[in-house]
């Protein structure tokens, strides 16, 4: 009996995603803790690099935050740094990951997981300088741990992502974190308007 190809791609890719996947060592205080109130007038941002490796939206996220979950009435993507105003340059960067985290990896997506791969180290560090007026005024740093497994025997398991933290609630958390952070300076200039 021959199966049709569509069914062949559900379960290569069922192999394939056997992994379990969780993010740590971010502000997990600030998951789902999105401003209430939009107390302040304006801020253009850019996000100027995401070179992380994204497993699950994480640059889809942290636009949808800035887009529609600021402590601002209005929030716009801009291309320079405005002279006047408050603006945001984010830069989310990898952390280094390893040769044989690398290595390992490949080998188990070659043989379909039934080799095992894992890495606890690897992940991304988000950096949003704040500038007032054309002058930076503050570095906010935060890093995102991820901590994964690629084996065809978590199969049953795969259940247990379900539980864990996301990517995007990660990156939501730190922009939210980063908001709060930033509060007295976004206070100070709504103030001296």
């Amino acid at each position: 009996m021959k199966l049709p190809l569509h069914w062949l791609v559900v379960v290569v890719a069922s192999l394939l995603s056997s992994g379990c996947m969780t993010y740590r060592d971010f502000p997990t205080d600030m998951v789902g803790k999105a401003p209430t109130q939009t107390p302040y007038k304006a801020l253009n941002y850019k996000i100027d690099k995401f070179e992380a490796l994204s497993f699950g939206g994480g640059e889809e996220a942290l636009k949808e935050v800035l887009r529609k979950r600021t402590p601002f009435q209005v929030s716009d993507a801009v291309e320079t740094i405005p002279e006047t105003g408050l603006f945001c340059m984010i830069n989310v960067e990898q952390k280094p990951i390893g040769l044989p985290v690398v290595a390992a990896g490949y080998l188990s997506y070659s043989t379909l997981a039934f080799l095992p791969a894992w890495s606890t180290k690897d992940g991304f560090r988000i950096r949003y300088d704040l500038y007032v007026n054309g002058k930076k005024s503050g570095k906010y740093e935060y890093e995102v741990t991820r901590k994964s497994a690629i084996w065809i025997g978590l199969l049953p398991f795969i259940w247990v992502n379900a539980l864990t933290y996301s990517e995007s609630d990660a990156i939501q958390a730190t922009a939210y974190k980063f908001f709060k952070e930033a509060d007295p300076v976004f206070a100070e200039y709504q103030k001296a308007l």
